[in-house]
This record gives structure tokens, sequence and C-alpha cells, in this order.
């Protein structure tokens, strides 16, 4: 089951970079895919404790944006549009 996800991508290259952390029956583990050209995952841990996860997370994140990755948002699914005022 993925209980987290985070997309990055970087404001000059073609690059993208998702961290997710899916919970197993072994633990936790954080993985990051990487899209550019090709598509890389890579396993960046399994750990014991969702604490631990999400710290390896934030830290993967910081070297992301040490290279000058910007967190993307996520994109609004379901909101309505408001309609223009009557005029």
């Amino acid at each position: 089951m993925k209980l987290l996800q985070e997309e990055f991508e970087h404001p000059t290259q073609v690059s993208r970079v998702r961290l997710r952390i899916f919970q197993l029956p072994e633990g936790f583990l954080v993985t990051e895919e990487r899209q550019g050209s090709t598509t890389v995952f890579s396993t960046l841990g399994l750990f014991d404790r969702r604490e631990a996860a999400e710290a390896r997370v934030r830290d993967r994140a910081a070297q992301l944006a040490a290279q000058r990755y910007r967190k993307v948002q996520p994109a609004a699914i379901g909101r309505p549009t408001p309609a223009a005022p009557a005029g």
C-alpha cells in the first residue's frame, strides 16, 4: 500500500523524480523513480518505522533541492471550477 508520494522536477532539464513510501509486511519501503530520457527505479531503503522512512524521504528531498529540483504541487482533482459572476 502506497503511503506517500512526493514529486519533483528540474527547471532546466527534462527530469522528474518521484519519492514514495510503501507499507509492506516487512516494513516501510522507500523508492525513487527518476524519469528523463529513460525511467530508473531505485530502492532507498527498507525501514522498521514509518518515521525513519519519512526522514529518508526528507533527506533525499533536500538533496534534490540542492540540485535545483522543485516540488511539484499535486493537481486539484475533482474540484469544480467556480462559475463566473453574472454581469
